[in-house]
């Protein structure tokens, strides 16, 4: 199965996610069978070097949707957004790239922010979607309010879809940051028109949050909210994130700590 991350070397926090990359990628290629792409828009650099020598695929890739991006950064005086958002959006590209990469129908695709704890490849490829599949965020049985942070993508009924969801963004792109940008975007895109989501499930256990607790079932774990290197500076710089410390988050901190040790 092909597996997809993306990061921009723009980014604010590059290096830190480029850490976790390296752990999501040292997991997968420990543990799993997937076969790991990674989406870049950036130079090289010591990581892409780390990622030459694992024999991973570098996808050079921009967003159709910078000049919106920066667009976006001049209205709203805020030219992080031009820096920052670049990453985020370079999934979106996925439907495209499918026949130049010659890319399977099917490719999973995470944030740089997960780490594989055994191979899911039979419990994801066994989940039919026209669109993509996607695992709840915050309530382990709301599927209404999914997260993009894994997601099963069929990437041709994407395609389809291409050039009207790319056309969503740019028209509501100036409100998606209020709701998670490309998850947001996902989310009102991809229903009818009775408002039903068009996404199918995925088990929690391919998405598992720490703050849920024990994760022992779990096959893939995502530090969604807070991330292992913002730990000692939650009640100083991300006091909004504390709710999400709880469950299993400094555990599973401390072994991504020891995970990052080895990727290194």
């Amino acid at each position: 199965m092909q597996w997809f991350l993306a990061l921009n070397e723009g980014c604010p926090a590059f290096e830190q996610y480029a850490q976790m990359a390296r752990v999501a990628i040292h997991t997968a290629l420990r543990c799993t069978s997937l076969r790991p792409h990674f989406l870049y828009d950036g130079g090289e650099n010591d990581f892409t070097r780390w990622l030459r020598d694992r024999e991973v695929p570098i996808v050079q890739c921009r967003t159709s949707l910078s000049s919106d991006l920066v667009d976006l950064g001049r209205r709203k005086n805020d030219p992080n957004l031009v820096t920052a958002l670049p990453g985020i959006f370079l999934r979106v590209e996925l439907p495209r790239l499918r026949d130049s990469l010659g890319l399977e129908d099917h490719v999973l695709y995470t944030d740089c922010d997960v780490f594989f704890r055994r191979d899911p490849v039979a419990e994801i490829s066994s989940v039919a979607c026209d669109y993509f599949a996607v695992a709840p965020e915050f309530a382990l049985d709301d599927y209404e309010n999914m997260n993009t942070g894994v997601m099963w993508m069929n990437l041709s009924g994407l395609l389809r879809q291409d050039d009207e969801f790319k056309k969503f963004i740019r028209q509501n792109i100036d409100e998606l940051q209020s709701v998670a940008w490309d998850q947001g975007a996902y989310r009102r895109f991809f229903r009818t028109k009775e408002g039903a989501a068009r996404w199918e499930k995925l088990s929690p256990k391919l998405n598992w949050k720490p703050y849920w607790g024990d994760y022992a079932n779990a096959a893939i774990v995502h530090f969604h909210g807070p991330k292992p290197f913002q730990r000692d500076y939650i009640d100083s710089h991300f006091s909004e994130l504390k709710h999400l410390t709880g469950g299993s988050f400094e555990e599973l901190c401390d072994v991504w700590k020891e995970l990052l040790a080895e990727a290194s």
